[in-house]
């Protein structure tokens, strides 16, 4: 079942529809086909809880699939933390007309709940970018009414508002109800709703082309206006207006007894819904750590911030590392920072019921330490390499997100980032590595969403104006570098 949906404006530019089933897929490609639909937006996985939610209508990467009267081909694939877009052709047996459709697939709704606002408007961002207005976009999700509504008000108020200056979200949402029964399914949805509308108005106009970078980042680092009319000061003010104040009952793990001491800085605390938790056993823990899960450009738990970890919490470090098949940790040392929880190459380093071995071999380049360690427990073995660099050393951070990001290439990685409060070097960190993903796979950056986004899950990094102006500095310095290494 489907139904065409109103923008605004009260123009056709939305089909509602409810995810096919097996038994619905030659219909479903049938619409595509006869409403020449040039983009699909996807808002259910295929199976959620154990349960099917949807019938795949597309082939894997490279094949084809031939659905009803129609042959799918599988162009290209880019995945993304919180979504994936696909491209497929797409032809009728009796038709030599070709046609080319893109699928955006939001993967991170998670089932009877809503997603983070900020995901969500940076995936409806990304749609507005590719889509070319024209023929309607098609909207699914399982059932085609509740993420389905949810995704058709966001994207048509925001347009609404950026155009006209205000909005009446009772009066859309109704007016959707009037097409299709049920749109913005729950009371949850239009709270979120509300949430993800005030996310999507408060942002800015960040976002530097991978053309341009190196020439607006120069003005922006060298802005000689007064301060307080400087681009990146009212950037950062204004970050600083909108950052998630978490009362103590967000953070009770971290407050209670049995975890103060597992805290280095009482002003640095995880919160709950964003901390990783410990399963491994191990006599007299318990599934706490300060610490807390940042998704990378590509992957929802690809970060993992935490700090340096104290004489009664190392073991719960490499708990950390074997419960999320950590394969990399990145240590940014303050320069008079002793790492002997880490051992020397060639060396072993008991932790029990651990044993860390670091293996003989390592490199050293550009002021960035590598090597190879091996955790063993009860005959189980995992590998992980360890990077070490000082955090005050610009050149040697960059070239150590540039050899995680190389690494990335190999297979998914997670990495554990470690600085001494597990916030400020760490944040820099983390806001560069996803700063130059997403150069390199969109051409363009966007540090202030960025930031933003780290802001969520850990407030208490890029603090200050300074870290804000560093991460800037350091995307630039890197494309600078390489731009010298290109001409050579």
């Amino acid at each position: 079942m489907s139904g065409v949906k109103r923008d605004y404006k009260s123009e056709r530019r939305y089909i509602a529809a409810q995810g096919p089933r097996k038994n619905t897929l030659a219909d479903f490609i049938k619409m595509i086909w006869q409403e020449n639909i040039e983009c699909i937006i996807m808002f259910t996985n295929l199976v959620e809880n154990g349960k099917n939610k949807c019938a795949k209508y597309w082939p894997d990467k490279e094949k084809s699939v031939n659905i009803g009267k129609c042959t799918l081909s599988h162009l290209e694939e880019t995945a993304y933390a919180f979504y994936t877009v696909r491209m497929f052709s797409f032809q009728k047996k009796d038709s030599h007309d070709i046609r080319i459709i893109t699928q955006f697939h939001y993967t991170a709704w998670p089932d009877h709940s809503t997603p983070e606002e900020i995901g969500l408007v940076q995936f409806q961002r990304t749609v507005t970018k590719r889509y070319e207005s024209g023929a309607p976009l098609l909207v699914h999700c399982s059932a085609g009414v509740g993420r389905t509504g949810t995704f058709i008000a966001l994207d048509s108020l925001l347009e609404q508002g950026k155009e006209m200056g205000r909005i009446n979200v009772f009066e859309f949402v109704k007016q959707m109800r009037e097409d299709r029964m049920s749109m913005v399914q729950t009371l949850e949805q239009y709270v979120f709703l509300h949430k993800a509308l005030l996310c999507g108005f408060q942002e800015r106009d960040t976002i530097l082309s991978e053309y341009d970078l190196s020439t607006k980042a120069s003005f922006l680092l060298n802005d000689t206006a007064p301060l307080n009319q400087q681009h990146l000061y009212k950037d950062f003010k204004f970050l600083e207006t909108i950052i998630p104040v978490y009362e103590d009952e967000y953070k009770e793990e971290a407050l209670k007894t049995e975890n103060r001491s597992k805290n280095g800085d009482m002003d640095i605390l995880p919160v709950s819904e964003y901390r990783p938790f410990l399963a491994s056993f191990v006599k007299g823990r318990n599934g706490y750590i300060n610490a807390v899960i940042f998704p990378s450009y590509t992957a929802a738990a690809g970060l993992i911030m935490t700090q340096s970890p104290l004489p009664d919490t190392e073991v719960d470090l490499w708990r950390l590392c074997v419960d999320h098949q950590v394969g990399a940790i990145v240590v940014l040392n303050d320069i008079d920072e002793d790492n002997n929880w880490l051992p020397a190459r060639g060396e072993n380093r008991s932790c029990p019921p651990y044993l860390i071995t670091a293996r003989k071999t390592g490199t050293n380049i550009g002021g960035v330490s590598q090597s190879s360690l091996l955790i063993l427990r009860d005959g189980e073995t995992q590998n992980i390499t360890a990077f070490q660099v000082c955090s005050r050393n610009d050149d040697g951070v960059i070239k150590l997100a540039e050899m995680v990001l190389e690494k990335e290439k190999e297979f998914k990685l997670t990495s554990v980032v470690i600085s001494k409060d597990g916030a400020g070097a760490a944040g820099v960190f983390c806001v560069l590595h996803n700063a130059l993903q997403q150069l390199r796979m969109d051409g363009e950056v966007d540090i202030f969403t960025i930031v933003r986004q780290l802001h969520t899950r850990r407030p208490e990094a890029i603090a200050n104006l300074e870290e804000y102006r560093k991460c800037y500095q350091l995307v630039s310095r890197s494309v600078s570098m390489n731009e010298t290494y290109a001409n050579v």
